[in-house]
């Protein structure tokens, strides 16, 4: 399983806002290492999916935190669809700290699960990894 301060989180933050820095500190109390944070910025709540998307395709980080603190109620179906198609946690400041954690621990369960699969392949006879 991945220690959380090993799991790397990509924030999507308002220019000039505060919110970077409370999204900072809340992953810090839940003990993500700052050196595997990334800040990206946004320059309204509706470009915060498209900013998430970007994360999923061009970085290496295993869950997205939107630390936008207005606007996301108008595209939060939108988000919920790209956590599918993404594959990865999404977090949002609508629930404050609370989804830091539960984003967290849902991708420490991915980990287990992919770890737990590549098991079962090298179980497998004659079984070649790609």
């Amino acid at each position: 399983m991945i220690a959380i301060s090993d799991i790397k989180v990509g924030v999507v933050a308002l220019e000039d806002s505060k919110s970077e820095f409370e999204a900072l500190q809340g992953l810090a109390m839940c003990g993500v290492m700052r050196d595997n944070i990334e800040v990206r910025y946004v320059p309204s709540a509706q470009k915060a999916a498209l900013m998430t998307l970007f994360f999923a395709e061009y970085t290496e980080v295993d869950c997205v935190y939107i630390a936008i603190p207005e606007g996301l109620e108008e595209v939060r179906e939108r988000l919920a669809e790209l956590e599918l198609q993404c594959r990865m946690p999404i977090g949002t400041s609508l629930r404050g700290f609370d989804d830091i954690g539960d984003m967290l621990r849902m991708v420490q369960t991915q980990s287990e699960m992919v770890a737990a699969a590549e098991m079962a392949q090298r179980s497998i006879p004659n079984f070649r990894p790609n």
